[in-house]
């Protein structure tokens, strides 16, 4: 599953953009007021102000895969930035199933980063870590909802196909290149205190279309936008 663009919702895009502009390096596509786009390898990642800001403070898990032979030099990179995550006094994540290790930090807004160098794929390489290079994809996005098993049928009427194992509260849905982390509500994000919680967001995914995810009381609802 390619994921070719991810729009999410912010309160303050324009305080927002120096983070993913000047800290992380990614080249900016397109900026105004309350709105703003960069380039993230083949994703673009686009962050929004609505006219009517909720109540609630929105924030999303989503994952930048780098090569798979990068993890250590990224971690170096990135905590000089910003603190990133620990778990049981770990502050990288290893995924025996996924054969992949990650590490986890947050932007101002708090939503939750992922770096994850994922050892199923052919892209090593012999060039020092750099983020405007390396930073390969979006290649996760979390989706919370209260009903996980519609939620995957849904998704699989569009042709995504849960990745490894079904689960009732843990359910990804996609491939190595991209994935959709279906979880259940409430559920604690790896390596924060954070739980998932349901925010409507844009994803579009390649051979698909655009899709709108948002959450009401009988749980997810897919709107897809072609």
């Amino acid at each position: 599953m390619i994921i070719e663009k991810l729009a999410l919702h912010t309160v303050n895009a324009d305080s927002l953009m120096p983070f993913y502009a000047e800290v992380l390096g990614l080249p900016v596509i397109s900026s105004e007021q309350g709105r703003f786009t960069v380039q993230a390898g083949w994703s673009e990642l686009t962050f929004f102000e609505l006219e009517q800001p909720p109540n609630e403070k929105q924030y999303y898990h989503f994952a930048f895969t780098i090569p798979e032979n990068k993890l250590a030099e990224a971690k170096r990179w990135i905590e000089e930035l910003v603190p990133i995550g620990t778990e049981a006094g770990q502050d990288i994540s290893f995924s025996e199933s996924w054969d992949s290790h990650s590490v986890y930090f947050e932007d101002p807004a708090g939503n939750i980063l992922e770096l994850i160098a994922r050892h199923t794929m052919n892209n090593a390489t012999d060039d020092p870590f750099d983020s405007k290079q390396h930073i390969l994809c979006i290649s996760e996005i979390g989706v919370p909802t209260c009903k996980v098993p519609s939620a995957v049928d849904q998704l699989a009427e569009l042709g995504l196909m849960t990745y490894k194992t079904r689960n009732e509260s843990f359910n990804p849905v996609g491939d190595d290149n991209g994935l959709m982390m279906v979880v259940e509500t409430g559920r604690r994000w790896h390596f924060t205190d954070k739980t998932a919680e349901c925010f409507p967001v844009r994803v579009t995914v390649q051979g698909v279309g655009e899709l709108y995810l948002s959450e009401n009381e009988h749980g997810l609802m897919i709107q897809n936008i072609i």
